[in-house]
């Protein structure tokens, strides 16, 4: 962790009013091949409780996965009364927050997703290794752990098909192509969040190329910081989910040392 970054948590930290929200898959926990196998680093999950018992400081996971798988592998859906962690899933599609409601699909949005769902479904079949994951408003492939020309021709023909549905919203991210009906991001999300409790800055850290829309869309004030390789708009970067997990600890001492 280098000296502006360090300087940077401090200054978030000394905010009235923040929140701390990170993505799961690659910066709460590595990367692993099986979606279903990944677990948090040891110490993640207690640092984010630790901080949503602090004043001022509302704390959200944030995830491409569903609300309910997200809230399963992180054990965040039930806390005590002291703590509360807001699940945002599906790329803010979903979230935990009782007064955001829970809005579902229409008839024609139904409609849209199950054909998407069938013409995905098609491309799996015809491509072995490759895997369809199905959510409440969108359908993902999957091709990690993939012979890598079979995942390239499976994502050409996913990002083809959904071409020409109209209402399809592509999401591509790290060997997954999403598919929804549901157009949202991490991003308006993030922004909504803030609007809610009034936070004044916003931390966020994220791997994946859809946590770009997240950075572009946070402001000035904000931390954000981006978990190894590739392009970034985030003003900060660390190399692994390890050295995300030592970020957040070190956010922890700095905002209880800031509240005390």
């Amino acid at each position: 962790m280098d000296d502006a970054l360090r300087s940077a948590i401090d200054e978030i930290a000394s905010r009235a009013t923040i929140v701390v929200a990170t993505d799961f898959d690659g910066v709460l926990s590595p990367l692993v091949e099986d979606p279903m196998a990944a677990r948090p680093l040891p110490g993640t999950i207690e640092a984010l409780r630790a901080l949503s018992r602090m004043p001022g400081t509302t704390v959200a996971a944030v995830s491409g996965r569903d609300l309910e798988t997200l809230g399963a592998l992180t054990g965040l859906a039930d806390l005590g009364d002291d703590e509360h962690v807001v699940l945002v899933g599906s790329h803010g599609a979903q979230t935990s927050r009782p007064e955001a409601g829970a809005e579902g699909l229409s008839e024609a949005q139904r409609l849209d997703l199950r054909s998407l769902d069938e013409s995905l479904s098609a491309i799996v079949e015809a491509h072995p290794g490759t895997r369809i994951e199905r959510k409440p408003a969108a359908v993902v492939l999957h091709t990690r752990g993939v012979d890598q020309a079979v995942a390239d021709a499976a994502t050409a023909a996913t990002v083809a098909m959904a071409a020409q549905h109209s209402k399809a919203h592509v999401m591509p991210g790290k060997c997954v192509v999403e598919l929804s009906v549901v157009d949202s991001d991490k991003g308006s999300a993030l922004v909504d969040l803030a609007a809610w409790c009034g936070a004044d800055a916003v931390y966020y850290a994220g791997d994946d190329v859809t946590d770009e829309r997240a950075f572009a869309r946070l402001g000035d004030d904000d931390l954000t910081v981006k978990v190894g390789e590739g392009d970034t708009v985030a003003r900060h970067r660390v190399a692994s989910p390890e050295e995300a997990a030592e970020v957040l600890e070190a956010l922890v001492e700095a905002r209880a040392r800031h509240t005390a």
